[in-house]
């Protein structure tokens, strides 16, 4: 009996609200420790229907535009109109941002008087990860072809190839694993999920076409797809109203999408 099992992992588009919230605390912590490398932050970003809103606790010398950095960030990932439920020029963008707490300074870094190896965590995280060399990025093929496939669908979006995605979107990727002496060898790969929103003037099976042709079979070896192989795509049937519009989001929500799943 062959000893095998199946293994998934999930990425988001840059679109995805969630990560675009991640994408917007990420460009606020950049700005801050450019200009002062002692800077302390710990911003949230929310949004839903048209609005913005960052907050959270900063103790920095540098000057930051806070709604700049919201209305650049949206801008650049393509959320530039109503009816993708944000509009980067025209949103409203809320900034409450105060001073790190000094109760949580004196524990995390003495309010600058601890020495680097002395400096604690103020929140803590848990994930997971590990070396394999089932692909050359050292990371498992169903991460790697899950990380590809939103790439590419992020890029056919920006150059026009397929006009009618929209920025919010999700890749699944399931991969068969052969357990070969403690070595986990990649069989084939069992299911690619791709669920991302589109505008109105498209058909569910133009959307199942255009992306097996412009995203998957330019990412997805050849080797690893047979008959069996299952393609779950846009599965719901229907995803025009995407978020902000159709849920609140924030920050913090997407980190197991930057392990490696399971």
């Amino acid at each position: 009996m062959v000893d095998t099992f199946l293994f998934t992992s999930e990425f988001v588009n840059e679109g995805h609200p969630d990560k675009l919230c991640d994408q917007i605390s990420d460009a606020v912590i950049d700005a801050c420790l450019t200009q002062d490398p002692d800077s302390k932050v710990a911003c949230e970003t929310w949004t839903k229907t048209n609005m913005v809103m960052g907050f959270g606790e900063i103790t920095t010398k540098a000057e930051v535009d806070y709604e700049k950095i919201v209305r650049d960030t949206c801008r650049n990932i393509g959320f530039v109109f109503d009816d993708v439920g944000l509009d980067a020029d025209n949103c409203k963008v809320l900034v409450n941002i105060e001073q790190q707490s000094p109760d949580i300074a004196q524990g995390v870094h003495g309010h600058f008087t601890k020495k680097p190896k002395e400096i604690g965590a103020g929140d803590q995280g848990h994930m997971f990860g590990y070396a394999t060399d089932e692909t050359p990025e050292l990371m498992p093929l169903s991460h790697m072809l899950a990380t590809k496939l939103f790439a590419r669908l992020t890029e056919v979006r920006k150059n026009g190839t397929c006009s009618w995605l929209r920025p919010d979107g999700k890749t699944q990727v399931t991969v068969e694993y052969r357990n070969d002496g403690g070595g986990m060898v990649p069989i084939r790969v069992h299911t690619i999920l791709i669920s991302t929103q589109h505008d109105e003037t498209v058909t569910n099976d133009e959307i199942a076409a255009d992306l097996k042709e412009h995203v998957i079979k330019p990412v997805v070896p050849k080797e690893y797809l047979n008959e069996k192989t299952i393609f779950q795509l846009n599965p719901s049937g229907r995803f025009v109203i995407g978020r902000p519009h159709g849920d609140a989001v924030l920050n913090g929500r997407k980190i197991i999408i930057d392990t490696y799943g399971g």
